[in-house]
């Protein structure tokens, strides 16, 4: 009657089906009755308050007053009853099993049948790779049914990094080891252990693994040091033996251990080091191909390419521009709308100006034809051009060809509307014939490429000025002498 029920849920049913009887008939005992009977003859339980339906309980209720169950039993036959209960038990298990029996907190019977944990008891005993599993140590296990939970995924719960946190104080919040939260989520990729970054947590230690084409669960097994069974026992891979892989599935590998790469032990010192690593404030690259700079300004050589997704260590700030660190030793700048900064985030970042001044740099001002060269000329008569003239289209965008300060911005004496840069060591230049009022003002920094006005054909008659057409005319003075300009135009 009982082979199919475990000896513990035998036992206690027993036990509760006795001291249901020799109690008075309460509402609490009735419901002990019928769960009691229900475990023991495998019969669905009934409410305890609603009358048992005729026709499939009725061989139960014959067989339940052969028993006695209808009337009180005597206090002497109910010793002799709870004797050889005890009796089958020393006979069936052991002092755990005595133990448990007359421990066994108050509840539903049905719980008893799966008791907590004993999902993934399998899985525990066969993740000790070093000591291989007999096929008789399965045999053993008790006969108990699969929790719900023994189907769920490996990764059950995320993370996301606050400041300061580090590795180590996650694992031991969750209660995994700090190589299960490297392997989980790929740390050894990553550049930098940011802030916001959101970190899969495993429900147990482990490795996840994707499986590759040409890979069988042995090959596998034994690339990470543990059984077989290891990974089929694990219910949420949906392996079983003997079935070709699905390729390109990700499975777990309870137990496996993997070794640190040889950079990682390098650069953390060993799993110590790496289980102090904490979260830093960081930015996220938004664009593909984002430059990462010298310095806060395009006048700054580019030091790289970054891709977008990158993460970086933010250090400091200086007006728009963010200095970086990528995670491998470099630092630079990169601007702070590339980042995806909050204006909050920027603020508390200290304030720095200890960067070199930026190495000259030129661009050509706008775009056109070169119509009148540096130097003498001839047409429209015979005199000494001291700039470059560049004819295109009216409207045509005017651009700071070098890095400065405009000194003047408006009407001006023979060029019309104009422009007028200094950019340090003596050097100024001038953009002259501008369509209308520049768009910018005397006293503004401006970094090359700026855009200072459009290209028109204005000019001052009174100040000895003159325009044949639409152009710019474009002056650079050394110590306030005219120099060609393509001495210092790429």
């Amino acid at each position: 009657m009982f082979a199919a029920l475990p000896a513990e849920v035998a036992v206690r049913a027993l036990l509760m089906r006795m001291i249901a009887v020799l109690m008075p008939r309460t509402r609490e005992t009735r419901r002990a009755m019928f769960e009691a009977r229900s475990t023991l003859y495998g019969v669905a339980p009934a409410p305890a308050d609603t009358p048992a339906s005729p026709h499939p309980a009725a061989a139960t209720r014959d067989r339940s007053r052969s028993l006695g169950y209808g009337r009180p039993l005597p206090l002497r036959v109910a010793a002799h009853f709870v004797t050889i209960a005890l009796v089958l038990v020393a006979a069936i298990g052991s002092p755990e099993l005595i133990a448990g029996v007359l421990s066994a907190p108050a509840g539903p019977l049905s719980a008893l049948a799966q008791p907590a944990g004993m999902a993934d008891v399998q899985v525990a005993r066969a993740i000790e790779a070093d000591s291989p599993l007999a096929a008789d140590d399965f045999a053993v296990q008790p006969a108990v049914r699969a929790l719900d939970s023994a189907l769920a995924p490996a990764f059950t719960e995320v993370h996301e990094l606050a400041e300061g946190e580090t590795l180590g104080q996650i694992a031991a919040l969750y209660h995994v080891s700090v190589a299960a939260l490297y392997w989980a989520n790929d740390l050894g990729t990553e550049t930098v252990f940011a802030a916001g970054q959101e970190l899969r947590i495993p429900r147990l230690n482990g490795v996840p693994h994707i499986i590759e084409d040409g890979e069988t669960l042995e090959s596998i097994a034994a690339a990470f040091g543990v059984n077989p069974q290891a990974i089929t026992l694990f219910k949420a891979n949906e392996i079983a033996p003997g079935v070709p892989l699905p390729v390109g599935r990700e499975i777990f590998i309870p137990g496996a251990t993997p070794l640190y790469p040889d950079e990682v032990l390098a650069r953390f010192g060993g799993e110590a080091g790496l289980a102090g690593l904490a979260a830093v404030a960081a930015g996220t690259v938004r664009e593909a191909e984002t430059n990462l700079r010298s310095g806060p300004s395009r006048d700054y050589p580019k030091l790289g390419v970054l891709d977008a997704g990158r993460r970086l260590k933010l250090i400091a700030r200086h007006e728009q521009w963010v200095k970086v660190d990528d995670g491998a030793g470099q630092a630079g700048w990169v601007r702070s709308d590339l980042l995806g900064l909050s204006g909050t985030l920027i603020e508390n970042l200290p304030e720095t100006n200890d960067f070199p001044p930026p190495p000259p740099r030129w661009i050509w001002p706008t775009h056109g034809t070169v119509t009148s060269p540096f130097g003498w000329r001839s047409a429209p008569f015979r005199s000494f051009h001291d700039g470059l003239d560049i004819a295109n289209s009216a409207w045509t965008k005017i651009y700071a060809a070098r890095s400065g300060r405009v000194f003047e911005s408006g009407w001006c004496r023979g060029f019309g509307y104009c422009v007028k840069i200094d950019h340090g060591d003596g050097v100024t230049t001038i953009y002259g014939h501008l369509i209308k009022k520049p768009p910018i003002d005397a006293g503004e920094s401006v970094v090359a490429g700026d855009l200072i006005g459009y290209m028109g054909s204005t000019f001052d008659r009174s100040g000895g000025g003159y325009s044949t057409g639409v152009h710019l005319h474009f002056t650079v003075k050394v110590n306030g002498k005219a120099v060609n300009p393509m001495k210092f135009l790429p």
